[in-house]
């Protein structure tokens, strides 16, 4: 009989990601963003990008200049996977929760820092209470 030990990374994080802003304009600009980003990232498939060869693992002209006109300029191009990931975001006034179950979230908490946000994030495992608020 053969004993198999393996690694696997099934795990749900079950993360929760809040972001407050100072006004409500101003998470308006973040989802807006948010899903500009998304939509490029997934037309160029980002997400198949931390898999590709280093030479490869740079931005389109295109996400440059999206990028640019955002004025987001700590996003690294392998983050740009995280914003087309099995993730849930809702906007309630002045805050945007994100819920998910990866475990990279730079790419959001990069997003809401640069737009002026207070950042909070948590494992609605650990903090169930926590995230019945945050929904």
């Amino acid at each position: 009989m053969k004993i198999w030990n393996g690694y696997g990374s099934e795990h749900s994080m079950n993360l929760v990601l809040i972001g407050r802003f100072k006004g409500a304009q101003d998470a308006e600009n973040v989802e807006r963003d948010i899903h500009k980003l998304s939509t490029q990232s997934e037309r160029e498939e980002s997400y198949t990008v931390p898999f590709a060869d280093p030479e490869n693992q740079r931005f389109s002209d295109d996400m440059l200049s999206l990028l640019w006109s955002l004025n987001l300029h700590t996003l690294g191009p392998s983050e740009l996977g995280q914003l087309v990931s099995d993730h849930h975001l809702a906007r309630e006034g002045s805050r945007i929760t994100v819920t998910t179950d990866e475990a990279d979230v730079s790419a959001f908490v990069k997003i809401f820092v640069e737009a002026g946000a207070k950042v909070e994030v948590f494992s609605a495992h650990d903090y169930p209470s926590d995230s019945d608020d945050a929904s």
